[in-house]
Parts: structure tokens; C-alpha cells; sequence
């Protein structure tokens, strides 16, 4: 199944993990859902993941599995989701707050991790650096844009490496940050990668 319709501007891609991924977590804002590998009796058992929130799991999400598939003779395998709907209904209804009016500024990092790292423990760890009374809020948002992976051993990475680049997004609603603030931020976040994921600067 096309992600989209064919159209000039973008690229005939087929859906994937990473779309129904993100359509439950769409699903489930504004609480922050949790992903981690694990095993349904209708999933692909490498292709499926619990779905957990507030440390409660709630679902699943994943690939048809393969004998399902042949069963119904399908010719792409279809993605799946299935949740609890009274944790769905449970949401909290937004709160409005106030769009700041100082401008915020990005940050691009690249580290270089294990290949086991996984994404949340990624932005688990990013989102640490920002504890305290000095750091709390100043990060408005983290997105990863980049994975890198060596085909072979060089002098910056190893094999079962792989570099990942993250667009932090940082503000503060009471002052607009210093060259200083924003150093302080981001070498913040650059110690709680290092502590937590053994992560190292890609120079």
C-alpha cells in the first residue's frame, strides 16, 4: 500500500512500521505512548511492538503475520494496530497556553551509539539533560532526522555503530536565551547522552 497518492513532489514510498507508528502515537496525544519489541499471535513475531502508556500496556502494533498473509494470499503485508479503547477515551482534554513570543532556536547534534540503541532511550535520554530549576523547559522539541550506519570500520566509527542526528528545538518563555544558555543546554544534553548511552560527539 502507497504511503500517498502519486504525486510529482514526493517519492512513491510504500507504508511502513514508521507510519502506523506514528499514527497511533497521533492517535494517543497528547499522552506519550512507549514502544518496545514483543510477540502477537496475529503479528510478524521481528516486526511488532507492545504499546504501553504510563508504564501500563495498552496494545500492540506491527506487520500481518506471514501466515496470515499467505492465507489470504496477500501481496504486501498489512500493518495493524490494535488498543484498549478505554485508554484511548482516558485522554486529557488540552489546555491552551500562550504562544511565545521569543524566537526559539535550533540546535543540530550528531552522536555516535551502539546499534542497540533504540529511539526512545535516544530522546528518553535528551529529555533527562533538561532536569532542574535552571534547564526545566527550555526544550520545546527533539526530532531525529539522521542515521548513519558505516559499511565498514573507519577512524570515526566502528561496525555495530551508528551515528544519529537530533534538531533540538529550544526557548524560553521568560527571556531570550544567550550564546551561553543555549551552549549550556545542548553540552547538558551532550552529558546525559554520554552517561546514560555511553554516546560520543560525531566530529
Amino acid at each position: 500500500m502507497a504511503r500517498a497518492a502519486l504525486n510529482w513532489s514526493q517519492p512513491d514510498k510504500a507504508v511502513d512500521f514508521f507510519d502506523i507508528k506514528g499514527d497511533v502515537e497521533a492517535l494517543l496525544a497528547p499522552l506519550q505512548a512507549v514502544f518496545a519489541p514483543a510477540e502477537h499471535p496475529a503479528m510478524h513475531p521481528g516486526r511488532s511492538a507492545s504499546v504501553s502508556v504510563a508504564g501500563r500496556q495498552i496494545g500492540f502494533v506491527g506487520e500481518l503475520h506471514p501466515q496470515w498473509r499467505q492465507g489470504y494470499e496477500l501481496a504486501q503485508a498489512p500493518l495493524l494496530f490494535e488498543l484498549e479503547l478505554d485508554a484511548v477515551l482516558q485522554r486529557e482534554v488540552p489546555i491552551f497556553k500562550a504562544v511565545s513570543k521569543l524566537q526559539p532556536v535550533e540546535r543540530d547534534i550528531a552522536v555516535i551509539v551502539q546499534e542497540s540503541v533504540t529511539h526512545e532511550a535516544l530522546m528518553t535520554a535528551i529529555h533527562g539533560g533538561f532536569q532542574g530549576a535552571k534547564m526545566q523547559g527550555l526544550l520545546k522539541g527533539a526530532t531525529l532526522f539522521d542515521v548513519y550506519r558505516p559499511q565498514q570500520a573507519n577512524a570515526t566509527m566502528q561496525l555495530g555503530e551508528k551515528s544519529l542526528a537530533v534538531r533540538l528545538v529550544l526557548s524560553s518563555d521568560a527571556a531570550t536565551l544567550t550564546d551561553e544558555d543555549i551552549e549550556a543546554a545542548v553540552q547538558a544534553v551532550l552529558n546525559n547522552l554520554q552517561s546514560q548511552l555511553q554516546a560520543r560527539l560525531r566530529s
